[in-house]
């Protein structure tokens, strides 16, 4: 007879240590669009975009966030 063992990759929470977690990616901030445009005039704007390819994931148990 053969076991067979899985070993799964979960993510954790770094502060509860629950597996509920909810993940989703930053986009556009406008408040970084709106400084960049004062800053520097209308191609400020693409300072809004600082970022937005970053994965956030939050704990659906305490609310904690982190990328």
């Amino acid at each position: 007879m053969t076991t067979t063992t899985h070993t799964e990759d979960r993510i954790v929470c770094p502060k509860c240590g629950s597996t509920q977690i909810h993940i989703d990616k930053k986009g556009y901030s406008a408040a970084k669009g709106c400084c960049g445009f004062i800053a520097c005039g209308p191609l400020g704007f693409l300072f809004g975009q600082s970022g937005a390819n970053k994965i956030e994931k939050t704990c659906l148990n305490c609310n904690n966030k982190w990328t």
